[in-house]
């Protein structure tokens, strides 16, 4: 008996490491399955990762060409400002002179101020005339109908 319980034992250990195998095997595999699952995943997220990364360098060099812009921009305007300030301390300095060539003018008493010839009404300024400009209107609106309507013309009737 001795031969066939050694048999039995060596096959029991056999079937035995078989079981622990085939358990092992059944972990392996839902290992493997998650991790086929997690692999997927990562596709989508390197996918979305590049497509991001796209996106990020076309903002890149958007931001270059505004960044290059506003510089060229930004020189002009400078070169514009530097040319006004040279104008402007030109202007200053023509004007100093100019101030102190005044100030050293010897100063001469003033003169009434002249009075600037008025239109005449009647052999009168318009400014010495009682009658306002308001009034002079009317007065002339008057004389022009009334030299229209001398008799003896004729009249022509709307």
């Amino acid at each position: 008996m001795s031969g066939i319980s050694l048999g039995v034992a060596i096959e029991a250990l056999v079937a035995v490491l078989l079981a622990v195998t085939i358990g092992y095997c059944v972990l392996v595999n839902r290992k493997l399955i998650q991790l086929r699952s997690d692999q997927s995943e990562l596709k989508v997220i390197v996918h979305d990762l590049h497509a991001a990364t796209g996106q990020a360098e076309q903002a890149i060099a958007g931001l270059r060409e505004s960044a290059q812009l506003a510089d060229e921009t930004l020189g002009q305007q400078i070169q514009r400002v530097r040319k006004l300030d040279e104008r402007l301390v030109s202007n200053i300095g023509k004007g100093e002179s100019l101030l102190a060539k005044f100030a050293s003018m010897p100063r001469e008493p003033r003169s009434q101020p002249s009075a600037s010839p008025a239109p005449l009404e009647q052999g009168k300024p318009i400014r010495q005339n009682p009658i306002g400009l308001g009034m002079l209107n009317k007065q002339r609106r008057k004389q022009a109908e009334s030299s229209s309507n001398v008799p003896g013309r004729d009249e022509v009737a709307a």
